[in-house]
């Protein structure tokens, strides 16, 4: 889930814009009736609340392990080298007992095999994590599963911006009144990416977009800031 695993495909941040918009239609028009669309109904800012600057999911519910998910991933993703502070917040609070060990070695090793990306985010590098779609793939004795679609961009003021898009697996148990994390992990293979991820590459098929995202949705978003 770090930014090692990223290939540099040069693109301006004016391309967001246009990635937000395939984002909203791809979440809209794959999810049929019945699915997460309809059982979400859009998360009310009261599913998250924020300690310490970490957001908490506090609603046992289906929108609620939704709404969780988006914030944890983004968390999770953004700061795991750019902010390890923050990293360690989200990890004592809502990552579960056995995964805390885990994610701290991970984080550390990014960092330790990364030193040039520790430097340039010291140097005013920055990168944001933008949820597009998500999925709820399954629910019940206080668990849930949820998979991301989702994209990474980073710019600073001497090198191009540059995104990449991935496909993160996130795993939620519900205990102590929150929901705990037991895992997240980027999917081992490819994500549907826009054809301007790609300029003189061949873009990923349509087949590869209707099967990754179906049944996905597009994420509520204007819930109150921390």
């Amino acid at each position: 889930m770090y930014e090692r695993r990223w290939p540099v495909i040069a693109a301006g941040l004016v391309a967001i814009l246009t990635v937000a918009v395939i984002a909203w239609i791809a979440g809209r028009s794959s999810a049929p009736d019945g699915t997460a669309q309809a059982e979400d109904g859009g998360a009310q800012p009261a599913a998250i609340k924020f300690v310490d600057g970490v957001p908490v999911g506090i609603e046992n519910s289906r929108a609620g392990a939704l709404a969780v998910a988006d914030n944890y991933v983004t968390t999770a993703t953004e700061t795991a080298i750019q902010d390890p502070a923050r990293y360690e917040q989200l990890v004592r609070r809502v990552y579960t007992a056995d995964y805390q060990a885990i994610a701290r070695r991970d984080a550390r090793k990014v960092r330790a095999e990364s030193p040039e990306l520790v430097k340039a985010y010291k140097n005013g590098r920055q990168g944001v994590a933008v949820v597009a779609a998500r999925r709820l793939d399954s629910f019940g004795d206080d668990r849930a599963r949820v998979t991301t679609w989702r994209a990474g961009v980073v710019w600073s003021p001497t090198d191009k911006p540059f995104s990449q898009w991935f496909l993160t697996e996130t795993r939620l148990r519900w205990a102590s009144e929150r929901w705990l994390v037991e895992r997240i992990d980027d999917a081992q293979r490819a994500a549907p990416a826009p054809p301007i991820r790609y300029q003189d590459r061949t873009a990923l098929s349509a087949a590869t977009f209707d099967r990754e995202l179906r049944g996905m949705t597009a994420p509520i978003y204007g819930a109150a800031a921390p």
